[in-house]
């Protein structure tokens, strides 16, 4: 053998889980706030840090579509949430938006409203989908455990 056998209880293994989503956590701050130093105190244009634009996107919506589908434990919005959660996503990146752009112009509406209206809608549905299939894939283990 070359390891030594190891017993494993369900103790360890939440915690080892749980300081690895901590530090995951940390180490996903520590990236926006690299991507923030070089935006706004470096001045660098965004087009020079998409990579780390994207790994960060991947890094968060994989880690939550992870824990959505295989953990089943994140809360799973009803229709009314769902529409409660639309309404303050969509209205707070719309609120922001017209603080910093002003009012669009009629004719920028693909440019303008629509990704204010549109992205919410997506994030929302996504997330009610993966958590209700990540909930009914936990209710069938526990199922085929208890036959």
């Amino acid at each position: 053998m070359l390891f030594h056998p190891m017993r494993i209880d369900e103790r360890q293994r939440d915690t080892t889980r749980y300081a690895a989503a901590i530090w995951l956590g940390v180490t996903q701050l520590l990236l926006v706030g690299v991507i923030f130093y070089r935006l706004y105190i470096l001045g660098q244009p965004d087009e020079q840090i998409r990579d780390f634009q994207a790994v960060l996107a991947i890094s968060l919506f994989g880690y939550m579509g992870l824990q959505l589908f295989l953990g089943g434990i994140m809360p799973n919005p009803t229709w009314k949430g769902a529409v409660v959660m639309y309404v303050v996503l969509a209205g707070a990146i719309t609120i922001v938006c017209l603080f910093i752009y002003g009012w669009p112009k009629v004719e920028e509406w693909t440019n303008t409203w629509l990704p204010a209206l549109l992205g919410p809608a997506i994030l929302v549905v996504a997330y009610m989908a993966i958590a209700r299939l990540g909930h009914w894939r936990i209710e069938r283990q526990i199922e085929r455990m208890s036959q």
